[in-house]
């Protein structure tokens, strides 16, 4: 579907929600938008003196201060602060106008109700972005950008949000198209006028000029795996056996007792999750359960949560402990396991403060060189800080090497755009191996205006009503 095709949606009503989170706060701000959104406030809003005027008279991007009444005009709401956003230059394109009031539940409610007994609708789930995209005030990525702005929780997932929001991933698509379409015209005129433009130099730019464009494309895709983890954080999983000390790993990393810590086996039966900050990453940790077989029916309900945990996690940290040495082939078993899911793991030889620990260490390294796989291996005392932030290093450290991508290329964190990207990726070296294969110059051109048909879909120029309906449903009520 044309993106010009939605405007037939309607977007004919006026609609009101709440933008602030829920909850007492000092202020609270109530957005109004649509083409009666002039006439609503000038029976509800009545300015506090001459120096401000009725909302219809109120010059674009000035403010006014007046008092709130209800539908029947017979009682003052609140005291109010209302700001105008003429269209087409207000967020959503249309006639904007956001009422700052005071922070109580009663208040915004009584607000939201008179705008409703006035004729307004109340929002929907991402309704006023919903309305910016089809009104051109933001392209999908654009609209995406601003909902991982709002659940950033540290400065790269900011970052990398902000780029998304300003643009900088659209004006790469969009570069990336245009120079398609400017190849297309160069195979058009080879197609045309074969005695002219068909030689061995026009087609030999051409083909330069798709290898630059599937350098571009296979650098984007490459991106995810670092922009996946930075817009959903880094998932760590403590795993290990019972007493091995993972709890006192998770509360060395926090610098807080998170997880109960004692010396009998099996203390934790469920998985036990902190989140912190490393150097502006969000690292989401679990702590689980000891990997065992037992009898206990808690037990193994918390091992099950474990194997989940341990499933869905970009590190594991598995720990190994001096005590019972016949037990550590077991462990080197299970890690061998998690190499054949392609789980990405770190050993750590933990207690460092007992006899056996260099023991432990030796047999590691020995052990380690039989698997087809390099395997790192920490330290670890709960008595020494410096094992914290050295495990703290080698989070961050790991985080860097998924880095695959061009230094200065766009990184990709959402899914739907890798797939899209893969997808374009894959048209374009299909078009790369034509020419190498002589293929005719009319399959190839089909090859290349698919691939920029599968961009557009991505910034939403050509996309479908059930995509969009889904990506603004995951919004929140006033955005």
């Amino acid at each position: 579907m044309q993106k010009k095709d939605m405007i037939k949606h309607s977007t004919a009503a006026t609609i009101a929600a709440v933008s602030t989170p829920a909850g007492i706060s000092g202020i609270a701000v109530i957005r109004l938008s649509g083409s009666d959104s002039a006439e609503i406030c000038d029976h509800l809003f009545k300015p506090l003196s001459k120096r401000f005027k009725p909302a219809s008279q109120m010059e674009p991007y000035t403010v006014g201060v007046g008092y709130w009444y209800s539908a029947d005009q017979k009682k003052i709401i609140d005291q109010v602060v209302l700001t105008h956003f003429a269209a087409p230059n207000s967020y959503t394109g249309e006639d904007m106008y956001e009422i700052s009031c005071h922070g109580g539940q009663y208040i915004k409610q009584a607000i939201l109700e008179s705008l409703f007994d006035q004729g307004a609708m109340p929002a929907g789930p991402g309704e006023f972005s919903r309305r910016a995209f089809i009104n051109g005030k933001l392209d999908l990525t654009e609209a995406e950008g601003v909902m991982d702005m709002i659940s950033a929780e540290s400065s790269r997932q900011n970052q990398v949000a902000l780029q998304q929001l300003s643009g900088r991933i659209s004006e790469e698509i969009k570069s990336i198209r245009e120079n398609l379409y400017q190849i297309l015209a160069q195979m058009e005129m080879i197609i045309e006028f074969p005695e002219n433009e068909d030689t061995p130099e026009q087609r030999q730019k051409i083909l330069a000029e798709i290898k630059q464009i599937e350098k571009t494309l296979n650098s984007a895709v490459s991106s995810f795996a670092q922009g996946r983890i930075v817009r959903e954080g880094l998932h760590v999983v403590i795993a290990g056996r019972p007493n091995v000390g993972k709890s006192s790993l998770l509360n060395v990393i926090l610098g807080q007792e998170k997880a109960i810590v004692t010396s009998i086996p099996g203390t934790t039966r469920d998985i036990i999750e902190a989140h912190i900050t490393l150097e502006g990453l969000s690292v989401h940790l679990t702590d689980t359960a000891g990997l065992r077989t037992t009898e206990d029916v808690v037990e193994k309900e918390g091992i099950a949560r474990a194997y989940q945990a341990i499933a869905q996690a970009d590190l594991i940290i598995y720990l190994f402990s001096p005590e019972d040495e016949e037990l550590w082939q077991e462990d080197l078993a299970e890690v061998e396991n998690l190499i054949e899911q392609q789980k990405q793991i770190v050993l750590v030889a933990g207690k460092q403060d007992l006899p056996d620990h260099q023991k432990l260490l030796n047999w590691l390294e020995q052990n380690l060189t039989k698997l087809d796989h390099d395997l790192d291996i920490v330290d670890f005392s709960k008595f020494e800080d410096q094992k914290a932030e050295s495990l703290k290093k080698y989070i961050l450290d790991f985080f860097e090497s998924l880095e695959d991508a061009e230094s200065d290329s766009i990184m990709i964190t959402h899914l739907r755009h890798r797939q899209i990207l893969q997808k374009t990726l894959d048209r374009v070296r299909q078009a790369e191996d034509g020419f190498a294969q002589a293929i005719h110059l009319d399959l190839i051109s089909g090859l290349l205006q698919a691939a920029a048909e599968e961009l557009a879909e991505l910034t939403g120029d050509q996309v479908s009503e059930e995509l969009i309906e889904t990506i603004f449903s995951e919004f929140c009520v006033g955005k």
